[in-house]
């Protein structure tokens, strides 16, 4: 079980050569969702919905009756909800939440799962199918570098307008893990917090995750606080309740990412950046004596990265090769001692 890895395990358990190196460890339950997640071939399938009314800014519905079409004739009816709170301001297309209804899914991918969320391509257009892409490649990164990690499939959906018949657009999008889920597997709860101080979190996790951060180019996220009046913290869940006197961390939302680079994507100015592939790491300072250890983690899962954005049954590959080439400026810079020390040690806060 979870509980029974050492601390520094817990976020290494997809790492070489660690699943089960020298512990005893047997697996935790099976969960329902298991059969969505566990595979990394991409899933084909239709969603027939109004999409005019989801993708009309002022007249967008709470909720729409809609369908999933699997490629064996399984038709299984779900409520859609759209969701995200910036992504109508820039989006034409709104992430999708699915609430299975009724529908039989016993032998199906979705056999067990209630809710799915559905991120979609900002347009239904084929210029952003790279930006899911990338997006769904960064959450598949961030599962191989640390747990606790949010589980992802690539989906090529055929969307369908029950509103206008003669649509039809087929995108790239991705199945991401409910927050509630990846908490249970990880035998912890969600919690519900306004902020966090720096004591409440594991050093070395903290580490990992703010040098992931800054090879993706994200500075979009805080570790200890959020917006008023929303749940901390900003893009990143807060689990907690497992045993461990420290409270662990869950990004998500990752397009606002140099290594995703879409075009929405602005920089925060004041961190005096111009463009979002600028990279600025936003680490603690307290912690800079775990950075050490984060880089050799970095440095082990190095061919496991490279693997993962080269593999051969993904499309895009010119924006693949390009965000290798991205993720390779990165190992540049923590391969030498002295850009680590000013653009890392002497760049903390």
């Amino acid at each position: 079980m979870l509980e029974m890895v050492s601390k520094r395990r817990r976020f290494r358990l997809k790492t070489a050569g660690l699943v089960l190196a020298a512990t005893t460890w047997w697996p935790g339950p099976v969960f329902a969702e298991d059969l969505l997640f566990e595979s990394t071939q991409v899933l084909h399938l239709t969603i027939r919905a109004p999409l005019k009314s989801l993708s009309s800014e002022l007249a967008r519905p709470d909720h729409v009756a809609g369908s999933i079409e699997l490629t064996d004739g399984v038709v299984i009816p779900v409520s859609i909800q759209p969701y995200g709170t910036s992504r109508p301001q820039r989006c034409t297309m709104p992430l999708f939440k699915l609430e299975i209804e009724n529908g039989d899914t016993d032998g199906s991918v979705f056999e067990g799962l209630d809710v799915l969320r559905l991120v979609t391509p900002c347009h239904l257009s084929s210029s952003c199918d790279r930006y899911a892409l990338l997006e769904y490649l960064v959450y598949a990164s961030y599962a191989i570098v640390a747990e606790p990690a949010l589980r992802v499939r690539l989906v090529s959906c055929r969307f369908l307008d029950s509103q206008k018949p003669s649509f039809e657009q087929t995108r790239l999008a991705f199945f991401v893990e409910e927050i509630g889920d990846a908490a249970a597997r990880h035998h912890t709860t969600w919690l519900d917090l306004e902020s966090q101080g720096l004591e409440d979190l594991d050093p070395e996790q903290l580490a990992i995750l703010a040098l992931f951060q800054f090879m993706i180019g994200n500075t979009d996220w805080s570790a200890v606080a959020a917006a008023e009046g929303l749940r901390c913290c900003h893009n990143i869940a807060v689990l907690g309740g497992g045993g461990d006197p420290h409270n662990l961390l869950l990004p998500f939302d990752f397009d606002q990412a140099g290594l995703v680079d879409a075009p929405y994507a602005q920089p925060d100015r004041t961190l005096g950046i111009n463009s979002v592939k600028e990279r600025v790491y936003r680490g603690f300072c307290a912690h800079n004596d775990y950075l050490p250890e984060a880089i050799a983690l970095f440095n082990e899962v190095r061919p496991r990265l490279e693997e993962l954005f080269s593999r051969e049954d993904l499309p895009e590959p010119k924006h693949r090769k390009r965000a290798l080439k991205y993720i390779g400026s990165f190992y540049e810079t923590i391969t030498n001692p002295l850009k680590v020390e000013n653009r890392l040690l002497n760049r903390c806060r």
